[in-house]
């Protein structure tokens, strides 16, 4: 039984009113290991001859088996490779017939080795090619391109279209529809394409030549001489219109290349 002599973990956290002697009695005594080996016995050990002639060591040692000759091959007279007996013995494997021959055909027995097969060149180029000659057009020139090409991801309608944000498209088909919109509709989708985040600078180009062109075909029906508000109007509203058919294309073009090549688009502020 544990007791606070044992360590401090075995005291008790209230003391005791007394200490009481267990009734059972203490174990017993344990009892120790057999010895393994018996002790040495004391006092130097002695060797005593023994008496009469001893024979000769070689003579003990025994007979060895006829030897063989590791160079030549083992001769066998009957196995389950030979063709339903034994051959005779010749210039190749031993007493049995050619690796390349079936068994249902015999040929001239082999003794000895078969003789080693080269070994099989990889198809590929193992080691890289030498560097060239430094100073040489060769160390100049780029290296190989040894990347197979990826073609690129096909571009559908529907990309484009969002790319191009639907508020850009669809003013423009009203502009194209309606010849009195066009002028309107014109300047709206321009304002509009702000939002479009792939080539920025060629849209806002594609805008700008648009504006003239439907500005150049006001100024020659003025030059013309129609000084008319209302032949003025339907000038600009025809070079309007003809710019609102083609610039939903030019626009598709654009961002249909962006979207190919993989370009990341522009942060929109």
């Amino acid at each position: 039984m544990a007791s606070w002599q044992d360590g401090p973990e075995y005291a008790p956290t209230e003391r005791p009113a007394a200490f009481v002697t267990p009734p059972l009695p203490p174990l017993a005594a344990p009892v120790p290991p057999p010895a393994v080996t018996a002790p040495a016995e004391p006092g130097e050990p002695s060797f005593v001859p023994a008496a009469g002639p001893q024979p000769d060591l070689a003579t003990l040692v025994p007979d060895a088996a006829p030897g063989r000759n590791p160079n030549m091959a083992f001769e066998v007279t009957a196995a389950a490779i030979t063709a339903g007996g034994s051959l005779p013995a010749g210039p190749g494997t031993p007493g049995g017939r050619l690796p390349t021959q079936p068994f249902t055909s015999s040929g001239p027995p082999l003794t000895g080795y078969l003789p080693v097969q080269a070994a099989v060149q990889p198809n590929a180029q193992v080691n890289p090619a030498p560097f060239p000659a430094p100073n040489t057009p060769q160390w100049f020139a780029p290296p190989p391109e040894s990347r197979v090409p990826v073609a690129p991801p096909p571009v559908t309608v529907n990309q484009i279209w969002l790319a191009a944000t639907p508020a850009v498209m669809i003013t423009l088909i009203l502009g194209a529809l309606f010849s009195w919109l066009s002028i309107l509709m014109l300047f709206v989708s321009f304002a509009l394409s702000a939002r479009i985040a792939y080539r920025r600078a060629a849209v806002r180009r594609s805008y700008t030549v648009a504006l003239a062109f439907a500005g150049f075909v006001g100024l020659i029906s003025i030059v013309s001489g129609s000084y008319d508000a209302d032949a003025v109007f339907s000038a600009l509203s025809g070079g309007a219109q003809f710019v609102c058919w083609i610039l939903p294309i030019v626009i598709g073009l654009i961002v249909g290349a962006a979207i190919r090549a993989g370009e990341r688009p522009d942060r929109v502020g």
